[in-house]
């Protein structure tokens, strides 16, 4: 057997006593009802109002990065529905989205490219509740295994307990109800008792928990690369209501569709709208370089950094350190496979090490996936000029 092939068994990361438990496989649809053409109209507004905002540097080379592609190939249907005002279709099509498998992942919460290697229910179960023995593991709820001690290292255990305890621990433990609220987007996983959770929702709740033990409930937050905004989300559960987020147009329609659905209208500010100080803020990418100076007390990146534009990642980090009083937090693999070219995935730690404004605070294994790394840094206050397109306030 190939390595390849024993991919699988390569990202868990617990081994069970015997044969691996049965894990409860569920999928919901969401719901379309007719309410749901009014968000789809403020979305088509939206991502208008974005598209006519005046050129930039990084507007332009924005079309260069490797998201900008997989969205414009896999999403036409989506843009032909926005640029024809076709605010039903759009409302139906978004309602389906994530029904069927999608390779790639961080904008569904359906069977994605995560579990590539093998899609069969039960083995996307259980890989899922690996990763929620991560969570429950990463936050102290239950005692990390060790092997060294033998039986009594409790090795291969954590494996075997129930879902909805852990998951109802976990809850206990974070003083929220971790299941997104149904009917929203489809969502396929664990089958709880009170309903499904998705790795996702796993990887989410976990960078949640980590900016909110950083953070005061005053504090501005901002994310790149939000994703279906699922940060944004437990963040409001967490009390963390001040959040921006910095994405592609497209990706924008995925999340405000997402938070809207689950937070409600009024808790969302979309391109062109007023922002609320307790709204999610949800903008194009290149319109971080507006943001005013020590914006945030936090910026945070999971999962989409390597992969973008070095251009693209230069400039951001010029914005960071511009926007940013206190720390930067990446959860990011470090692989520099190659993309186009001579161009590699970026390494973000090696990046960031290298910039004399950023000090790493802390280096760690990221607790929920196998290959990627937590860093924390702390921007240091800027002396002079730190260059870069800064045409935000400076307050």
């Amino acid at each position: 057997m190939n390595a390849m092939s024993k991919i699988y068994d390569y990202v868990l990361a617990h081994a069970a006593r015997g044969s691996n438990p049965t894990v409860p496989f569920g999928k919901a649809d969401a719901l379309w009802t007719p309410e749901k053409v009014g968000t789809a109209k403020r979305l088509i507004r939206a991502y208008k109002t974005t598209l006519a905002q005046e050129s930039s540097a990084l507007k332009e080379i924005t079309d260069q990065d490797l998201w900008s592609g997989i969205v414009r190939e896999n999403f036409g249907q989506l843009l032909q529905f926005v640029q024809n005002d076709d605010a039903e279709q759009l409302s139906r099509f978004l309602t389906d989205f994530g029904s069927t498998y999608t390779w790639f992942g961080g904008v569904t919460t359906g069977v994605d490219g995560y579990n590539h290697w093998n899609t069969d229910e039960k083995a996307v179960a259980f890989s899922y509740f690996d990763k929620l023995i991560c969570l429950a593991e990463g936050l102290g709820v239950l005692a990390a295994e060790n092997p060294e001690q033998g039986d009594a290292g409790n090795w291969g255990y954590n494996i075997q307990r129930d879902p909805d305890t852990v998951a109802a621990a976990i809850a206990t433990h974070l003083g929220i109800d971790i299941l997104p609220p149904a009917g929203v987007v489809h969502v396929a996983g664990i089958k709880l008792k009170s309903g499904l959770l998705h790795y996702r929702h796993i990887n989410a709740l976990y960078m949640a928990s980590r900016i909110r033990d950083l953070t005061a409930a005053s504090d501005g937050i901002c994310e790149f690369g939000g994703g279906l905004g699922l940060v944004a989300f437990y963040l409001n559960r967490l009390g963390r209501k001040d959040t921006t987020i910095y994405d592609i147009p497209i990706t924008n329609i995925l999340s405000a569709w997402f938070l809207i659905g689950s937070l409600g209208g009024e808790s969302i500010s979309l391109e062109g709208e007023s922002q609320g100080a307790e709204t999610v803020k949800i903008r194009a990418n290149w319109n971080c370089v507006d943001a005013p100076d020590r914006r945030f007390k936090l910026t945070a990146n999971q999962d989409s950094f390597p992969e973008i534009n070095r251009a693209i990642f230069d400039e951001y980090l010029t914005q960071i350190k511009r926007t940013t009083i206190d720390f930067f937090l990446s959860i990011n693999h470090e692989v520099e496979i190659h993309t186009v070219g001579a161009a590699r995935h970026v390494n973000v730690s090696k990046s960031l090490s290298a910039d004399g404004r950023l000090e790493r605070v802390y280096r760690a294994p990221y607790w929920i996936r196998r290959g990627y790394v937590e860093e924390l840094y702390c921007i240091r206050p800027l002396s002079g000029s730190d260059g870069g397109v800064t045409r935000g306030n400076t307050q």
